[in-house]
């Protein structure tokens, strides 16, 4: 099952969508059914899935999904789920799911799929870690993710009237230009930080790209100690994002808190 294709990883996949469509392709088999959730992919995936006979099911032909809204329907040929509740993810990933449990053949009801998106939730994707501020870690560090993250804050910001403080911190070989511009519309207050090892970007790399000014700090838990203390008003919203590392030592001073 392929989710969704963009430029990441250029060091591992190259910088050209057909190549990467070509090597995310690479976990289909011969003979097995094949899903994609990447609206309009590269033609290298198709071709892929035609050379090795595979049997691919692609979001906008064998399946779809629409929204209708506060819930959402999925269609796949003549069989459809209406109704179902929006999960805490990206919706076009649970349309591509449930497209791989109808072709797994495992006894699954539409109670048991409706609970599963109601109460779904995947640690570092818009978790939620305190109500009062409202706090919340994100791992996004491509410009695709960090796109989808910034629909989710704006849609916060605007129903708390609230202002968004962030942390970030990421890895130098990721496109910090663009996740940082596609990001700016909904961040007011930025705290860059540093990571470690030989693919840390320096917290000056990042806020290169920020307003002038901005005050950077050594480590993701500095920013987010003096992020937190510096949030104001409860209503407002803290977004801690960039890599798995600076969710991970977020989190692990978080539980250490405890």
């Amino acid at each position: 099952m392929i989710t969704s294709l963009a430029i990441d990883h250029v060091d591992w996949l190259g910088d050209d969508i057909e190549v990467i469509g070509f090597e995310k392709a690479g976990i289909f088999r011969s003979g097995k059914p094949a899903v994609c959730g990447q609206p309009e992919p590269p033609a290298s995936v198709a071709a892929h899935a035609d050379d090795i006979d595979a049997k691919l099911h692609q979001v906008g032909y064998q399946f779809d999904y629409s929204v209708h809204g506060d819930t959402w329907n999925w269609q796949c040929g003549a069989f459809d789920l209406r109704d179902l509740p929006v999960p805490n993810l990206p919706l076009a990933n649970a349309a591509t799911a449930l497209m791989a449990l109808g072709l797994s053949e495992l006894d699954v009801s539409d109670e048991n799929i409706v609970d599963g998106l109601r109460n779904v939730k995947l640690a570092g994707r818009m978790e939620k870690v305190s109500d009062a501020p409202l706090i919340l870690m994100d791992v996004a560090h491509n410009p695709h993710s960090a796109a989808y993250l910034a629909g989710k804050l704006a849609t916060l910001k605007e129903e708390n009237n609230a202002k968004v403080h962030a942390v970030v911190a990421m890895l130098h070989d990721k496109d910090i230009a663009a996740t940082i511009a596609q990001m700016s519309p909904v961040v007011d207050v930025w705290y860059p930080a540093s990571l470690q090892g030989p693919r840390a970007a320096d917290w000056h790399q990042i806020a290169a790209h920020l307003p002038a000014g901005v005050q950077g700090y050594e480590s993701p838990v500095d920013a987010f100690v003096a992020a937190r203390e510096s949030l104001g008003w409860e209503g407002n919203i803290l977004i801690v994002f960039g890599s798995f590392h600076t969710v991970g030592e977020v989190a692990d001073h978080l539980a250490k808190e405890e």
